[in-house]
């Protein structure tokens, strides 16, 4: 798209250090694969938890830069057997950015100094690429650390941290919308997006309030994740027929946080799955739904859309990355496997672990109320229509939690 070229211009042409954003559903996660394709830069990518490195094909900022799993202080920032890597790339892209926190980012910026000599420059002299939609899911930061980080940051959110104050950051904004075609519903979207939502509006939405219809297909989006589980094992349970269970093979290092499925699958036939993994043959894509047709001992069918398929393990990479003098180039060293069936129950899954996917049915069960800036719009906006959503209960001008602080960096960034 002319979108995606502008932008890869600025990164390519340039040395400038950027944000790009854009709404649910523009494609930023595709963006990184066209990136990597086809810069000539040595590029690292990375993503701040397990998961999202894993789905991004890169490390976590944690693993990359040896950082422990509490505020980053100056003392936590040491000299790295990587710094061959560290000093021979040029550009950083971090995936999910809105999840980074600014004392993660600081300690990124000063890493960099450190392992490449270049102490006066921020991040080093690399040029960083961070790429997310604040609007989503906040960074976690739990009451221990709240304490810590509203003594030395603004926010907990990457744009308080103190390098950007030295370096500032160019914003791009990726505003075509592929998963949603009708413009009435992408207009409610974007209106909850930034808070900026009327009674009409969340009537509107109320109108999908309703005695959940009993169809295959219907993925319900829960606040938390023994909600999720409790879901899954119920719906599991009242099926009567055997239940197989398979086991993942683990080889290297592949931290269990990072599992990209589980690392034990219960299933039987018909159960509702979905699948977490493209297919090479382009049959589904991650966050296809499916109905488990047969379970073998040795092999998995199953049924999408009326069509039957044998589904094979798939192996998923851990990955890090080493500079090869022979070839002047960072490059990926795979040093751990996972392998397992690409699939998880889909009777139910949280809204966080939603984030990035797509689904023609959903019910959104929000409990006794979202508890997290964004959530509401990430459940929302996972569905293609206002027509396949359904709500256990009707959505309140409460229930829309909105940072203002994150609106105003936006506003000053994306006119900036």
């Amino acid at each position: 798209s002319e979108e995606f070229s502008s932008v890869f211009d600025t990164i390519e042409n340039t040395g400038r250090s950027i944000f790009l954003t854009g709404k649910a559903g523009t494609g930023k996660s595709t963006f990184i694969q066209y990136f990597r394709q086809k810069t000539r830069k040595n590029i690292v990518v990375l993503a701040p938890t397990g998961v999202a490195a894993i789905k991004a094909r890169g490390q976590t900022i944690h693993s990359f830069f040896r950082l422990p799993p509490r505020f980053i202080q100056e003392e936590h920032i040491k000299r790295l057997r990587n710094s061959d890597t560290m000093r021979r790339v040029d550009t950083i892209v971090i995936d999910e950015a809105s999840m980074i926190r600014a004392d993660i980012l600081d300690g990124i910026d000063r890493s960099l100094r450190v392992n490449r000599g270049r102490y006066d420059e921020p991040f080093g002299g690399v040029q960083m690429v961070l790429i997310g939609d604040l609007f989503q899911l906040p960074p976690v930061v739990d009451r221990e650390m709240s304490g810590i980080m509203s003594q030395r940051y603004d926010t907990p959110y990457f744009f308080s941290a103190n390098v950007l104050k030295d370096t500032g950051i160019r914003c791009f904004e990726l505003t075509k919308i592929y998963r949603q075609k009708s413009m009435a519903f992408i207009n409610i979207l974007n209106k909850i997006r930034i808070r900026d939502i009327t009674e009409r509006d969340i009537d509107i939405i109320n109108t999908r309030c309703r005695a959940q219809e009993e169809k295959d297909g219907v993925v319900t989006l829960t606040v938390t994740n023994i909600q999720a589980k409790n879901i899954n094992d119920a719906k599991l349970g009242e099926l009567e027929n055997d239940e197989y269970g398979y086991e993942a093979e683990v080889t290297g290092k592949f931290d269990r946080s990072a599992y990209p499925a589980d690392h034990d699958i219960r299933l039987k036939k018909g159960a509702q799955v979905i699948l977490i993994k493209n297919d090479p043959q382009k049959r589904w894509v991650n966050g296809t739904l499916g109905e488990i047709y047969n379970v073998f001992r040795d092999k998995i069918e199953i049924r999408i859309e009326g069509e039957i398929y044998e589904l094979k393990k798939e192996k998923w990479e851990n990955i890090s990355y080493i500079y090869d003098r022979d070839t002047d180039k960072i490059e990926e060293e795979v040093t751990g496997s996972f392998s397992q069936y690409p699939l998880k129950l889909a009777w139910a899954i949280t809204i966080h672990k939603s984030q990035g996917q797509t689904f023609s049915r959903v019910n959104i069960d929000v409990g006794r109320g979202a508890f997290a800036h964004g959530q509401v719009y990430v459940a929302l906006s996972r569905c293609r229509d206002l027509d396949g959503i359904t709500l256990t209960r009707p959505i309140s001008a409460r229930d829309i939690i909105f940072d203002e602080r994150v609106y105003e960096f936006m506003d000053g960034a994306v006119r900036g």
